[in-house]
Order: C-alpha cells, then structure tokens, then sequence
C-alpha cells in the first residue's frame, strides 16, 4: 500500500531541496500575475517543505522531531523552514520544558481551506485508491468523507476558471515589486521514503510547492499558453522555464498542442487535472490578499458581479467546516 502511494508521488518527481536562501531575479512583472502583495505571500507558501510543515501542524504535529519524521526533511532545513513561518507570523513558538513547540497562529489557520483542498485535490488525481492514501478526511458534524468544494459565498456557486475578473494593477503597485527572496530554485529526483515518512498530500505539495510552478499555473489560469508569452511576463530563465512546462507535461496538468510545425512551437492547455487547481491555487492567493497589510486588490466573481470571497464546504451537507469539524484518519 505504502508502495503504491510513494510511486504515485514520484510519478511528479519534483522533490525541491534547499539548502541557502538566495535573491531571484527580478521579474517582468505583468501585475495581473504577480504583483507586490502575490511575491511576499510566495515567499511563505511557495515552497514544497513549507508546505509539508503545514500539512503536520493541521494534523496535529507541534515538534521539530515530529516534523522532521514526518516530512523527511533534514535539521538544517526543517530549521530554515520553521524559522521562516515564526517570521511570517504562520507558526509561534511555544516552550515546554527545555523545548519548543511550534503552533498555528490564527494567521496559519488562515491557510485551513487552502489545507482542506489541498487533501480533496490529491485524493481525486493521485494514481491511487483514496484507500490507500494516508490520511482521509472526515466531516463529524455529517459524518461523511469531506469532499471539499470551493465556492462564491455570495452566490454559493462552484469556483470554476474564468469565473473571476482580475483587476488592472496600477503601475505604482508593480514598482513595488522587485527581488524576491526565495529558499533555492534546484530540484532533484524523489528520495527514498523512509517508512515513518508521511506521504499525504506529497504529490500536490511537488506542484504547488514551487514558486515558478504555482505562478505559471496563474499565467495560464489568466489565459496564457505560450511558452514566449511565459517567458515574458515571468522573465523566467529558459532552463527553468523548460523544466517547469516538462514538468506540468509529464503530470498531465498541461497539454502539448502544436500550433506551428516550421519551426515547430506548442501551446501549453490546462488539463481537467490542471484547471482542478485552480480553487486551491486562488484560496492561496486570497489568503495572501486577506493577510498583508498593504493590500488593496479586489477580485470579481463574474457570476454574482461581487466581490469573491471564496468558502470551502462539505460536498455532502454543504456545510463551511471549521478546524475542529474535520477529523483526519490515519489509514496507513
């Protein structure tokens, strides 16, 4: 069973390792993809360990040897990683005796819907029976599996792509933006799992767990397809560039489609798999918009013509569940 699952996360491939923060160039900037506000929240969720980290504190995990266990990261960057969510304000810092314990903050919690469909998303496209993935996810007050849904709260309609109209930026905000601090870019093969390793939520964490990732899928989400117009608007370095659309490619997130043989040149579509991702990755961003102080930007959903504020719900009552609602079972 364990087997099965540690195949379906390496089938993405794409474990991040890091060793040393390091300054990014900077980017093109078109403000509808990434603006001030969207670099600083991927300095804190744009990363694969980071992520993991998250998973455990959802699941109840508070120390360094627990996190370290479970996600299989090593001292140094397990230390890196937690030092930067006491940073961010995500974790505090709790003693017990001579140590330390490492709690969700209410700015944390905030990230719970963006958790909840993190877990809905790997249980429908991971190559696996959600049987055998680690953990499920329980909604006690109905009693069913929590499939989660994100939705309008105006309308309580379905999050969809296309639903929402992205503001025109101001120049002054893209000013704004400039190097972007960020842990190191490299990427290697999967290593071996270790048997006390948590697998959950390791398939989605390698997608959404890499910054060039995460803003090539709001490229396309915006409409983008091409590997020039990609190059462009992210001012990403070709090699990167190519690893990521590879990437994206091999998962069956994008799809390749020629659109000129000489020379020969591919546009890049989202998948049913990809466009899946798009609640979680705009939970992701409305996190980011509802937690810096500085933000101002307002997204439309074009089916109501108000704001969006997205609400994650059960998929059986359609009830919005709370942390204490859900409860996580360990099926390994």
């Amino acid at each position: 069973m364990r087997r099965a699952f540690e195949l379906a996360s390496k089938k993405a491939s794409r474990l991040l390792i890091h060793t040393k923060l390091s300054t990014m160039p900077p980017m093109n900037k078109n403000p509808l993809i990434v603006d001030a506000d969207m670099a600083a929240g991927l300095d804190v969720v744009g990363d694969r360990w980071v992520l993991l980290i998250l998973r455990d504190a959802f699941l109840g995990r508070t120390r360094f040897e627990q996190f370290r266990q479970h996600t299989g990261a090593s001292r140094t960057t397990l230390t890196r990683r937690l030092d930067a969510l006491l940073q961010a304000d995500v974790l505090c810092k709790q003693s017990y005796g001579k140590r330390f314990e490492y709690k969700l903050t209410k700015k944390g919690l905030g990230l719970f819907q963006a958790s909840l469909l993190s877990w809905g998303w790997e249980s429908t496209w991971t190559d696996v029976s959600p049987d055998v993935l680690p953990v499920s996810l329980t909604h006690k007050p109905c009693g069913h599996n929590l499939n989660p849904q994100a939705v309008c709260a105006h309308c309580k309609q379905t999050l969809q792509v296309g639903d929402v109209e992205w503001p025109q930026q101001n120049q002054e905000l893209d000013q704004q933006f400039g190097t972007m601090q960020t842990f190191s870019k490299r990427r290697v093969r999967a290593s071996a799992v270790t048997d006390s390793q948590d697998l959950s939520l390791a398939y989605v964490s390698d997608l959404i767990g890499d910054r060039w990732t995460l803003l090539l899928l709001i490229s396309a989400f915006l409409g983008e397809n091409r590997y020039d117009a990609f190059q462009k608007n992210l001012n990403i370095a070709s090699n990167i560039l190519s690893d990521r659309l590879n990437l994206l490619v091999d998962v069956t997130v994008f799809e390749k489609h020629m659109y000129q043989d000489k020379p020969p040149r591919y546009e890049y579509r989202l998948t049913q798999k990809g466009k899946s991702l798009y609640p979680l990755v705009m939970a992701i961003r409305q996190w980011v918009l509802a937690w810096l102080p500085n933000s101002t930007e307002t997204l439309i959903h074009k089916k109501c013509a108000q704001p969006l504020n997205i609400n994650v719900q059960c998929g059986h009552c359609h009830e919005q569940p709370k942390a204490k609602d859900v409860s996580f079972k360990n099926n390994s």
